[in-house]
């Protein structure tokens, strides 16, 4: 089994067991929790059948790796993060995390995680460098990152729509020597 191991989380392979978790699809139909990750339109009623079949589409994916995040304390399964556009020729891809269990959110374990999944895609995946985009008005994924190394590389002003205002989204990139892991 495949298992990436933190300080204060562990991740493995999302499957079938983590679908059908009843917390997975409650998390994704929390409006506190999906705005964190510019998925308002989750709060839209979307079927488990939806849900399943895109989860289905990126466990089956070539360019994508997509883990359960577990809180090593209590072997609670918390959330989900996801390795995509994984390019082998240029070295790159893009990661992203949903902590969906709001009682863990503020520990120090997103990027905990985080922090297991950058050293697996620089030191066995033999990646160069990776990225990751960020609403600006979640200034904690904005700290998890910076406190990795990340660099801001760009902003798209105004790109993403919430609660009827826009707000940027800032794209942060780490090479390998950069990492503060």
């Amino acid at each position: 089994m495949f298992k990436l191991e933190g300080k204060k989380s562990f991740l493995v392979s999302f499957d079938e067991k983590h679908l059908n978790d009843p917390n997975y699809f409650g998390w994704l139909r929390d409006y506190e929790v999906i705005k964190t990750i510019n998925r308002i339109d989750y709060i839209k009623p979307v079927s488990f059948d939806a849900v399943k079949e895109y989860c289905q589409n990126v466990m089956n994916s070539q360019t994508d790796i997509f883990l359960a995040v577990y809180d090593k304390n209590s072997d609670t399964f918390i959330g989900t993060a996801r390795v995509s556009k994984i390019d082998l020729h240029a070295r790159t891809a893009d990661i992203g995390i949903l902590i969906g269990d709001k009682k863990f959110w503020g520990k120090g374990i997103a990027t905990d995680a985080i922090r297991a999944v950058c050293l697996y895609l620089f030191n066995i995946f033999g990646m160069r460098k990776l990225t990751s985009g960020v609403m600006a008005i979640n200034p904690g994924m904005i700290k998890v990152f910076e406190k990795l190394g990340f660099q801001k590389e760009g902003v798209f002003r105004k790109q993403d729509r919430f609660e009827g205002a826009y707000y940027d989204h800032i794209y942060f990139g780490c090479f390998k020597e950069e990492f503060l892991g």
